[in-house]
Protein backbone atom coordinates (compact mmCIF):
# COMPACT_ATOMS: atom_id res chain seq x y z
CA UNK A 1 0.00 0.00 0.00
CA UNK A 2 0.97 3.34 -1.09
CA UNK A 3 2.34 5.95 1.79
CA UNK A 4 0.26 8.95 1.37
CA UNK A 5 1.60 10.87 4.34
CA UNK A 6 2.26 14.80 3.35
CA UNK A 7 6.11 13.86 3.80
CA UNK A 8 6.00 10.99 0.91
CA UNK A 9 3.97 12.48 -1.21
CA UNK A 10 6.27 15.52 -1.35
CA UNK A 11 9.01 13.54 -1.70
CA UNK A 12 7.34 11.68 -4.85
CA UNK A 13 6.99 14.95 -6.59
CA UNK A 14 10.14 15.36 -6.22
CA UNK A 15 11.50 12.56 -7.61
CA UNK A 16 9.15 12.71 -10.07
CA UNK A 17 10.43 16.36 -11.14
CA UNK A 18 14.06 14.23 -10.91
CA UNK A 19 16.82 16.37 -12.55
CA UNK A 20 15.11 18.97 -14.17
CA UNK A 21 15.78 22.79 -13.68
CA UNK A 22 13.50 24.34 -11.20
CA UNK A 23 10.35 25.73 -13.09
CA UNK A 24 10.51 29.41 -14.21
CA UNK A 25 9.13 32.43 -12.01
CA UNK A 26 5.48 32.79 -12.36
CA UNK A 27 5.51 36.47 -13.67
CA UNK A 28 7.90 35.38 -16.29
CA UNK A 29 5.64 33.05 -17.62
CA UNK A 30 1.82 34.75 -16.95
CA UNK A 31 -0.29 37.64 -15.86
CA UNK A 32 -3.14 37.29 -13.62
CA UNK A 33 -5.60 40.80 -14.81
CA UNK A 34 -9.16 41.54 -15.75
CA UNK A 35 -9.22 42.04 -19.78
CA UNK A 36 -11.30 43.81 -21.50
CA UNK A 37 -14.29 41.50 -23.50
CA UNK A 38 -13.86 43.65 -26.70
CA UNK A 39 -10.07 43.00 -26.99
CA UNK A 40 -11.00 38.97 -26.70
CA UNK A 41 -10.95 37.02 -30.08
CA UNK A 42 -10.55 33.34 -31.11
CA UNK A 43 -8.13 32.15 -33.37
CA UNK A 44 -10.05 29.93 -35.85
CA UNK A 45 -7.18 27.67 -36.76
CA UNK A 46 -7.06 26.17 -34.15
CA UNK A 47 -9.80 26.55 -31.80
CA UNK A 48 -12.67 24.86 -32.28
CA UNK A 49 -16.18 25.83 -34.22
CA UNK A 50 -19.23 26.11 -31.78
CA UNK A 51 -21.68 23.41 -32.11
CA UNK A 52 -25.10 22.61 -31.24
CA UNK A 53 -24.21 21.06 -27.81
CA UNK A 54 -21.59 24.22 -26.85
CA UNK A 55 -24.32 26.34 -28.01
CA UNK A 56 -26.77 24.86 -25.77
CA UNK A 57 -23.83 25.08 -22.53
CA UNK A 58 -23.50 28.57 -23.83
CA UNK A 59 -27.40 29.34 -22.62
CA UNK A 60 -26.99 26.92 -19.43
CA UNK A 61 -23.93 29.37 -18.55
CA UNK A 62 -25.69 32.75 -19.01
CA UNK A 63 -29.06 31.59 -17.09
CA UNK A 64 -27.42 30.55 -14.46
CA UNK A 65 -24.49 33.49 -14.35
CA UNK A 66 -22.51 33.24 -11.66
CA UNK A 67 -18.68 34.90 -11.39
CA UNK A 68 -18.06 32.19 -8.48
CA UNK A 69 -18.48 29.66 -10.49
CA UNK A 70 -17.45 31.75 -14.19
CA UNK A 71 -13.50 31.11 -13.53
CA UNK A 72 -10.76 32.61 -15.53
CA UNK A 73 -10.24 32.55 -18.94
CA UNK A 74 -6.14 31.35 -20.57
CA UNK A 75 -5.59 33.66 -23.05
CA UNK A 76 -2.26 35.33 -24.79
CA UNK A 77 -1.37 38.37 -25.68
CA UNK A 78 -2.11 42.29 -25.17
CA UNK A 79 -4.48 45.05 -24.91
CA UNK A 80 -2.82 46.93 -28.12
CA UNK A 81 -2.56 43.76 -30.38
CA UNK A 82 -5.84 41.89 -28.77
CA UNK A 83 -6.30 38.60 -26.84
CA UNK A 84 -6.29 35.11 -28.07
CA UNK A 85 -8.54 33.00 -25.53
CA UNK A 86 -6.93 29.61 -25.73
CA UNK A 87 -9.01 28.31 -22.67
CA UNK A 88 -12.96 29.69 -22.56
CA UNK A 89 -14.49 30.39 -25.90
CA UNK A 90 -17.98 30.08 -24.75
CA UNK A 91 -17.46 32.09 -21.45
CA UNK A 92 -16.37 34.66 -23.33
CA UNK A 93 -19.08 34.60 -25.80
CA UNK A 94 -21.54 34.75 -22.79
CA UNK A 95 -20.21 37.68 -21.20
CA UNK A 96 -20.26 39.30 -24.79
CA UNK A 97 -23.85 38.66 -24.78
CA UNK A 98 -24.36 39.80 -21.29
CA UNK A 99 -22.94 42.89 -21.79
CA UNK A 100 -20.20 42.16 -18.89
CA UNK A 101 -17.11 44.82 -20.06
CA UNK A 102 -14.00 42.95 -18.25
CA UNK A 103 -13.35 39.41 -16.98
CA UNK A 104 -10.55 37.63 -15.42
CA UNK A 105 -8.21 36.04 -17.00
CA UNK A 106 -4.51 34.42 -16.86
CA UNK A 107 -2.46 36.08 -19.80
CA UNK A 108 0.01 33.99 -21.27
CA UNK A 109 3.12 35.47 -22.88
CA UNK A 110 3.33 33.18 -26.18
CA UNK A 111 3.39 33.47 -29.73
CA UNK A 112 0.93 31.70 -32.18
CA UNK A 113 2.70 28.08 -31.88
CA UNK A 114 2.55 28.22 -28.32
CA UNK A 115 -0.68 29.41 -28.11
CA UNK A 116 -1.85 26.48 -30.43
CA UNK A 117 0.32 23.74 -28.32
CA UNK A 118 -1.27 25.41 -24.59
CA UNK A 119 -4.97 24.81 -26.12
CA UNK A 120 -3.96 20.75 -27.13
CA UNK A 121 -2.23 20.57 -23.51
CA UNK A 122 -5.27 22.38 -21.66
CA UNK A 123 -7.81 19.66 -23.49
CA UNK A 124 -6.37 16.92 -24.04
CA UNK A 125 -8.06 15.06 -21.31
CA UNK A 126 -11.47 16.83 -21.98
CA UNK A 127 -13.66 14.99 -23.69
CA UNK A 128 -16.21 17.63 -24.65
CA UNK A 129 -13.28 18.25 -27.24
CA UNK A 130 -13.12 16.84 -30.64
CA UNK A 131 -10.13 15.39 -31.55
CA UNK A 132 -10.60 17.70 -34.99
CA UNK A 133 -10.06 20.71 -32.82
CA UNK A 134 -7.05 19.14 -31.34
CA UNK A 135 -5.92 18.17 -34.69
CA UNK A 136 -6.35 21.50 -35.82
CA UNK A 137 -4.22 22.48 -32.84
CA UNK A 138 -1.53 20.53 -33.43
CA UNK A 139 -1.18 21.37 -37.13
CA UNK A 140 -0.80 25.14 -36.36
CA UNK A 141 1.85 24.15 -33.49
CA UNK A 142 3.83 22.71 -35.89
CA UNK A 143 3.48 18.91 -35.22
CA UNK A 144 5.01 17.33 -38.53
CA UNK A 145 2.62 14.25 -38.13
CA UNK A 146 -0.39 16.29 -38.17
CA UNK A 147 0.94 18.85 -40.72
CA UNK A 148 1.71 15.39 -43.15
CA UNK A 149 -2.39 14.21 -42.46
CA UNK A 150 -3.34 18.20 -43.51
CA UNK A 151 -1.42 18.30 -46.43
CA UNK A 152 -2.15 14.66 -47.87
CA UNK A 153 -6.35 15.87 -46.83
CA UNK A 154 -5.53 19.07 -48.69
CA UNK A 155 -3.81 17.10 -51.69
CA UNK A 156 -6.88 14.70 -52.04
CA UNK A 157 -9.40 18.00 -51.65
CA UNK A 158 -10.71 15.92 -48.37
CA UNK A 159 -12.53 18.13 -46.04
CA UNK A 160 -12.20 17.66 -42.05
CA UNK A 161 -13.74 20.83 -40.52
CA UNK A 162 -17.08 19.51 -39.90
CA UNK A 163 -19.48 20.71 -37.23
CA UNK A 164 -20.46 17.96 -34.53
CA UNK A 165 -22.71 15.84 -35.06
CA UNK A 166 -23.52 16.43 -38.93
CA UNK A 167 -22.91 12.86 -41.10
CA UNK A 168 -19.99 12.86 -43.42
CA UNK A 169 -20.39 13.54 -47.17
CA UNK A 170 -18.33 13.12 -50.29
CA UNK A 171 -15.03 13.68 -49.07
CA UNK A 172 -15.15 14.55 -45.59
CA UNK A 173 -13.94 12.30 -42.54
CA UNK A 174 -13.35 12.57 -39.00
CA UNK A 175 -10.44 10.17 -38.60
CA UNK A 176 -7.60 12.09 -38.36
CA UNK A 177 -6.41 10.88 -35.24
CA UNK A 178 -6.31 7.67 -37.25
CA UNK A 179 -4.86 9.13 -40.41
CA UNK A 180 -1.71 10.60 -37.75
CA UNK A 181 -1.45 6.88 -36.40
CA UNK A 182 -1.40 5.44 -39.89
CA UNK A 183 1.03 7.89 -41.00
CA UNK A 184 3.61 7.04 -38.64
CA UNK A 185 3.40 3.28 -39.17
CA UNK A 186 2.82 3.29 -42.94
CA UNK A 187 4.47 6.89 -44.07
CA UNK A 188 2.52 9.31 -46.06
CA UNK A 189 2.88 7.40 -49.54
CA UNK A 190 0.69 4.47 -48.37
CA UNK A 191 -1.83 6.60 -46.80
CA UNK A 192 -2.13 8.88 -49.58
CA UNK A 193 -2.39 5.75 -51.34
CA UNK A 194 -5.15 4.10 -49.31
CA UNK A 195 -7.59 7.47 -49.39
CA UNK A 196 -7.20 7.95 -53.25
CA UNK A 197 -8.37 4.36 -53.69
CA UNK A 198 -11.36 4.48 -51.58
CA UNK A 199 -12.47 8.19 -52.82
CA UNK A 200 -11.89 7.09 -56.52
CA UNK A 201 -13.51 3.78 -56.47
CA UNK A 202 -16.53 5.41 -55.04
CA UNK A 203 -16.60 9.09 -56.12
CA UNK A 204 -20.08 9.59 -55.11
CA UNK A 205 -20.57 7.76 -52.36
CA UNK A 206 -21.03 9.75 -48.71
CA UNK A 207 -19.90 8.64 -45.42
CA UNK A 208 -17.18 6.86 -46.96
CA UNK A 209 -13.86 7.87 -45.13
CA UNK A 210 -14.93 6.62 -41.50
CA UNK A 211 -11.90 5.01 -39.25
CA UNK A 212 -13.41 1.44 -40.16
CA UNK A 213 -13.05 2.26 -43.88
CA UNK A 214 -9.96 3.81 -44.01
CA UNK A 215 -7.87 1.10 -41.62
CA UNK A 216 -9.28 -1.88 -43.14
CA UNK A 217 -8.44 -0.38 -46.35
CA UNK A 218 -4.63 0.75 -45.32
CA UNK A 219 -4.19 -2.77 -43.85
CA UNK A 220 -5.25 -4.63 -46.92
CA UNK A 221 -3.24 -2.19 -49.21
CA UNK A 222 -0.42 -2.21 -47.11
CA UNK A 223 -0.43 -6.60 -47.16
CA UNK A 224 -0.75 -6.32 -51.02
CA UNK A 225 2.25 -4.12 -51.80
CA UNK A 226 3.95 -6.41 -49.45
CA UNK A 227 3.62 -9.39 -51.27
CA UNK A 228 4.04 -7.70 -54.74
CA UNK A 229 0.36 -7.98 -55.26
CA UNK A 230 -1.94 -6.20 -57.88
CA UNK A 231 -3.29 -2.75 -56.53
CA UNK A 232 -5.33 -2.50 -59.48
CA UNK A 233 -7.57 -5.63 -58.39
CA UNK A 234 -8.02 -3.82 -54.83
CA UNK A 235 -9.03 -1.06 -56.46
CA UNK A 236 -11.60 -3.21 -58.05
CA UNK A 237 -12.48 -4.95 -54.85
CA UNK A 238 -13.03 -1.50 -53.23
CA UNK A 239 -14.98 -0.38 -56.12
CA UNK A 240 -17.51 -3.26 -54.99
CA UNK A 241 -17.26 -3.19 -51.82
CA UNK A 242 -20.56 -1.62 -49.95
CA UNK A 243 -18.42 -0.80 -46.23
CA UNK A 244 -21.61 -0.34 -44.11
CA UNK A 245 -22.03 -3.76 -45.00
CA UNK A 246 -18.78 -4.94 -44.67
CA UNK A 247 -18.72 -3.09 -41.12
CA UNK A 248 -22.04 -5.49 -40.16
CA UNK A 249 -20.40 -8.46 -40.97
CA UNK A 250 -17.26 -7.37 -39.02
CA UNK A 251 -19.45 -6.52 -35.91
CA UNK A 252 -20.52 -10.27 -36.31
CA UNK A 253 -17.49 -11.90 -36.65
CA UNK A 254 -15.98 -10.14 -33.57
CA UNK A 255 -18.87 -10.58 -31.30
CA UNK A 256 -19.20 -14.43 -32.34
CA UNK A 257 -16.00 -14.81 -31.32
CA UNK A 258 -16.23 -12.33 -28.61
CA UNK A 259 -12.97 -10.21 -28.92
CA UNK A 260 -11.14 -8.57 -31.87
CA UNK A 261 -11.01 -5.53 -34.05
CA UNK A 262 -13.77 -4.40 -36.55
CA UNK A 263 -11.29 -3.33 -38.80
CA UNK A 264 -9.03 -6.11 -38.73
CA UNK A 265 -12.41 -8.31 -39.37
CA UNK A 266 -12.65 -6.00 -42.39
CA UNK A 267 -9.78 -6.50 -43.42
CA UNK A 268 -9.49 -9.94 -43.19
CA UNK A 269 -12.59 -9.82 -45.20
CA UNK A 270 -11.40 -7.47 -47.81
CA UNK A 271 -8.29 -9.40 -48.38
CA UNK A 272 -10.72 -13.01 -48.77
CA UNK A 273 -12.53 -11.30 -51.70
CA UNK A 274 -9.31 -9.80 -53.10
CA UNK A 275 -7.97 -13.61 -53.22
CA UNK A 276 -10.82 -15.29 -54.30
CA UNK A 277 -9.89 -16.94 -57.49
CA UNK A 278 -6.12 -16.43 -57.04
CA UNK A 279 -3.32 -18.85 -57.06
CA UNK A 280 -1.06 -16.48 -55.99
CA UNK A 281 -2.33 -15.05 -52.53
CA UNK A 282 -1.65 -12.72 -50.31
CA UNK A 283 -1.34 -13.58 -46.95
Amino acid sequence: MSDTTPDAIDASLKRARGDLPPPPDVLDVIDIDCVPVEALFVDESYQRKVSQASASRMRKIAREFDWSRFGALIVSGSYRDGYAVIDGQHRMLVARALGIREVPAVVLKSEIAEQALHFVGINTTRTSVASIDKFRARVTAGDKTAETVADILRDLEISYDLPAGVPLGVRQTRAVSLLEKLVKTLGRGEVFTTLQMIIESQPETPGLLTAFAIEATAMTLHRVIEGEGDTERLFKVLEDTDFEDLKDRAAGITKQRGSGKQSHEGHALLLATYNKGLHKRIS
